[in-house]
């Protein structure tokens, strides 16, 4: 049981979001007001849109729900707060402290490693090269940027990457056996019968029985 008093169901949340949040697109569709050019104007034809949204609609949508920062704060609070924290450029506002028309001031944590410490100093840079530092934080076309979440946030880190090494060790250790066992499996004629793949036999890291694998999906390249 929580300790604390929560607002609603992740599982249902999330259900909920990605239910709504498709049949926003769905309309916006219907009412030609999706902007489909170049590569993606194949999905004008309704057919071709179903077929895009149908993988969307298979996969498990990550939503979180946090507190606002005060009992006082007002949705546009948090709204504000979102948006800074989602779509925040490379340097804030306040760090800015002075240009004389050829040199911009900026402060920074002392230290080039870790983020630095805590303490903050002066740096001067000249115009040109403090907007080409600027400028290497510009995403290539059709990327989006978001603070790292999940197993990739600074506090997690650590402990995802060693959970992750420790499944590739096993998924090794049993690829290892199974073809290790490859050479006793006779070979296929043109009339046998297919012979039934081999169970999925990872154990789930919580109840330690063996895992069954349903379907493999091969995850296409980003250039494709």
């Amino acid at each position: 049981r929580q300790s604390r008093p929560w607002l609603v169901d992740a599982d249902v949340l999330r259900y909920e979001f990605r239910k709504r949040f498709l049949t926003g697109l769905r309309r916006l569709h219907a009412q030609n007001k999706l902007k489909l050019e170049g590569k993606w104007c194949v999905l004008r034809n309704q057919a071709a849109f179903e077929l895009f949204l149908k993988p969307l609609k298979e996969k498990s949508w990550v939503t979180y729900i946090e507190p606002p920062p005060s009992k006082e704060s007002r949705p546009e609070d948090v709204i504000k707060y979102l948006a800074r924290y989602l779509t925040g450029g490379p340097i804030s506002d306040r760090r800015l402290i002075s240009y004389d028309g050829s040199t911009v001031t900026f402060s920074a944590r002392k230290g080039t490693t870790h983020g630095g410490s805590d303490e903050t100093e002066d740096v001067p840079l000249p115009a040109g090269e403090f907007v080409r530092r600027w400028c290497l934080h510009i995403l290539p076309q059709g990327f989006s940027k978001s603070r790292r979440y999940g197993g990739w946030s600074s506090q997690h880190q650590q402990r995802y990457i060693k959970q992750c090494r420790e499944l590739l060790s096993r998924d090794g250790q049993q690829h290892g056996q199974q073809d290790g066992r490859t050479s006793e499996v006779p070979p296929a004629t043109s009339d046998s019968t297919p012979a039934a793949a081999e169970p999925f036999e990872r154990p789930c890291p919580i109840c330690g029985h063996g895992l069954e694998r349903l379907e493999f999906v091969h995850r296409t390249s980003w250039r494709d």
